[in-house]
């Protein structure tokens, strides 16, 4: 809790800050913050907190909540127009959930590109154990993930691992994170690639509580996180202002989208309807952003190539371009 607080005074404009859209988007980025703990901390009390923990959980709870009226009065300072201007500034947080084999891997890896190609700083995160992020970004296989080092053992941290003590997820990201094609900066946990799996889950903790507290005002985060339905059971879309849900063709893919719906909470929600040829919508769901079959992109990710390489003015590469004017305006209107 302590590393929270101080995540968020981190963020908290200095006196010497100039006024205008920079000081904005900082109180901004102090409300988003307060507010993503706030949330992540209404979700862990639901769980079996021990009676002890209670007092300091409503404690902190209290603290989160003046930061964020403290960052809401500060804004009212503001007009209306340089308050428009620091939403569109402020960058967006996004989780890409969905069905195994539903292409998220590749949405993701193509939204974190062409929205560096806006002149925007990007942090392309791989939450998935499985490898594949880095391929598609066009990174190669070998990319690696967050180092043993940033880990530390920790009796009362999630599944009991953490960020090292010292340790804050923006001096982690500054450290891990390695640059890919278009500026894209990468960072990703570890991989299983035996069937000892333990090295890579432990990781799995230590980059949820990074992506809680990284809060730079200016960084567009994209993450693609682990297939199915354990995603949101285990809050690892927490961070998140926006979660894009990808759904394939096969009825089991919707199913996956509907059951994942009721279950990412109170975000902003974009449905992104991927490989589809001229069928109807899945009942229940409303696309927002609808991406064609493209054998250009199968024959891309066959070779193991990013198709912002391969194919990048391909119909599915230009409509993924409307899914960035989605989640840029829909985030800039909150």
């Amino acid at each position: 809790m302590a590393r929270q607080l101080d995540v968020v005074e981190a963020l908290v404009p200095s006196r010497q800050q100039a006024s205008g859209v920079g000081r904005c988007r900082s109180w901004l980025a102090v409300q988003r913050q307060a507010t993503i703990y706030l949330r992540h901390l209404a979700w862990w009390a639901q769980r079996r907190v021990p009676q002890a923990l209670l007092p300091a959980l409503a404690d902190h709870r209290t603290a989160m909540e003046a930061h964020r009226a403290g960052a809401g009065a500060q804004l009212e300072a503001f007009d209306e127009a340089t308050r428009r201007r620091a939403r569109a500034d402020l960058g967006i947080r996004v989780a890409v959930l969905g069905k195994g084999g539903a292409g998220k891997t590749m949405l993701c890896a193509t939204l974190a590109r062409q929205l560096a190609r806006r002149r925007r700083n990007v942090l392309a995160v791989d939450l998935d154990t499985n490898p594949g992020l880095s391929m598609s970004l066009g990174l190669g296989p070998g990319a690696p993930g967050l180092a043993p080092e940033a880990l530390e053992e920790h009796a009362g941290a999630s599944y009991g691992w953490r960020l090292a003590e010292g340790l804050s997820p923006q001096e982690a990201v500054d450290r891990y994170a390695v640059a890919g094609p278009d500026g894209v900066r990468f960072l990703a946990v570890g991989k299983i690639t035996s069937l000892d799996k333990a090295a890579a889950k432990r990781s799995l903790p230590a980059m949820t509580e990074l992506l809680l507290g990284f809060g730079a005002p200016e960084v567009d985060v994209v993450a693609d996180l682990e297939a199915g339905l354990t995603t949101p059971f285990e809050a690892y879309h927490a961070f998140a202002d926006t979660v894009v849900i990808v759904v394939g063709p096969a009825w089991k893919s919707a199913l996956t989208a509907r059951r994942l719906l009721p279950m990412v909470g109170e975000r902003n929600t974009v449905v992104v309807a991927n490989r589809v040829h001229d069928e109807s919508d899945h009942p229940g769901l409303a696309p927002r952003v609808r991406v064609p079959f493209d054998p250009c992109v199968v024959a891309a990710e066959r070779q193991g190539r990013s198709p912002m390489d391969a194919c990048p003015g391909s119909p599915a590469m230009c409509a993924l371009g409307a899914l960035g004017d989605v989640l840029l305006t829909q985030e800039g209107a909150t």
